[in-house]
């Protein structure tokens, strides 16, 4: 079964369309891709999978009534601050958090990328394995008030197994002085 990545700007906008914002003056709306990498095959005795540092993209629509001070987009205990000279005259902001293995839950699975293993799983979905969240903070009238989005992101894992040894050939080898029976 093959899964379809939706467009983050249409899925940031079919969000902004179905889920009205709890304070009509004010929101801040977090999506995210699918993210996909690539893992080493493991032995077929440990059942955790290594992963390593992993990037993920997110987009944050943003709104407030007055000025938009700060936004934070985080995931685990990495994050990203942007101030109020970023966001001035922005309704959305991109960006790219890398966040180190030491800050993820190992994977677990016994059929998923198995050294020696041709039959192993190559790809496995772990939807909800992470979760980003974003934190606006909005002033008006010398008063803030602090809005919050939080978004499943989905990790598709892929098994980089090396490429199969082609070493022995199976065609048969022929050299340029015998003739073959199509020569005659």
């Amino acid at each position: 079964m093959k899964q379809q990545g939706v467009p983050i700007l249409a899925l940031l906008a079919t969000t902004l369309l179905v889920a009205e914002p709890v304070v009509a003056d004010s929101s801040v709306v977090v999506a995210a891709q699918e993210t996909r990498v690539s893992v080493a095959p493991r032995s077929a005795r440990l059942r955790l999978v290594n992963l390593p540092t992993i990037e993920f993209g997110l987009r944050a629509a943003i709104r407030c009534s007055g000025t938009a001070a700060s936004l934070t987009l985080s995931i685990s205990d990495t994050f990203r601050t942007f101030d109020a000279e970023q966001l001035d005259g922005q309704r959305a902001v991109e960006t790219t958090l890398k966040v180190p293995p030491r800050q993820l839950a190992l994977a677990a699975s016994r059929q998923f990328c198995i050294s020696d293993d041709d039959n192993s799983v190559n790809e496995l979905l772990v939807p909800g394995f992470v979760t980003a969240q974003a934190s606006l903070r909005c002033e008006k009238d010398g008063a803030s008030t602090m809005h919050f989005a939080s978004a499943p992101l989905q990790l598709r894992l892929a098994c980089e197994r090396p490429p199969a040894d082609n070493s022995q050939d199976s065609s048969v080898d022929s050299s340029p002085d015998e003739s073959s029976p199509d020569d005659m």
